[in-house]
């Protein structure tokens, strides 16, 4: 249904493109503070930047349809520790027009291959924010159990939004 590819400089105008009528709490949702509207190639430079910046690995990746070779997604997975063999994925998106189609699902089970057979690790982490139910249901329809919540812990336009942390272990998927 979908393969990643290493996210690129190729792969800007497509982001640009997805996020081109986001609004501030669009990307809040997706991003954090990381981008502001309108989201802007210098944006996206600052972005690889920071991320080669990182003490921990972080990989970034641009989702693609498999079938038509179309570019409808990104996601970065961070603080990849070898160590306590754990990482933590982030700014998971895909494209508006291609929501409700599976390909949300599609893309964390790809990641949870990746992160537990390919790469051997034993975690695998998220937060999502307390505003964002659709993403929290689909996490848990993956296999993801919440493990606690940060109370209050991001600000955006005068409201707290409190964090779930969530995670899967290699041993709750099946081979």
């Amino acid at each position: 249904m979908i393969i990643l590819k290493q996210f690129d400089e190729s792969d800007y105008t497509a982001f640009i493109e997805w996020q081109k009528d986001a609004t501030e709490k669009d990307l809040f949702l997706f991003a954090g503070r990381t981008f502001t509207p309108p989201v802007t190639k210098e944006q996206l430079v600052a972005y690889e930047a920071e991320v080669n910046r990182k003490t921990l690995p972080v990989k970034l990746f641009t989702v693609i349809q498999k079938d038509t070779g179309e570019k409808i997604g990104h996601i970065q997975m961070s603080d990849i520790d070898a160590v306590n063999k754990s990482a933590f994925l982030n700014r998971v998106y895909i494209r508006e027009e291609s929501r409700g189609k599976g390909y949300g699902k599609a893309l964390i089970e790809t990641m949870k291959r990746y992160v537990f057979s390919d790469l051997g690790l034993h975690r695998l982490s998220l937060y999502v924010l307390s505003n964002n139910l659709e993403a929290k249901q689909m996490y848990e329809q993956v296999g993801f159990k919440e493990e606690g919540v940060m109370r209050d812990a991001r600000l955006f336009q005068g409201d707290y939004l409190s964090l779930h942390l969530m995670s899967v272990l290699a041993s709750e998927v099946a081979s």
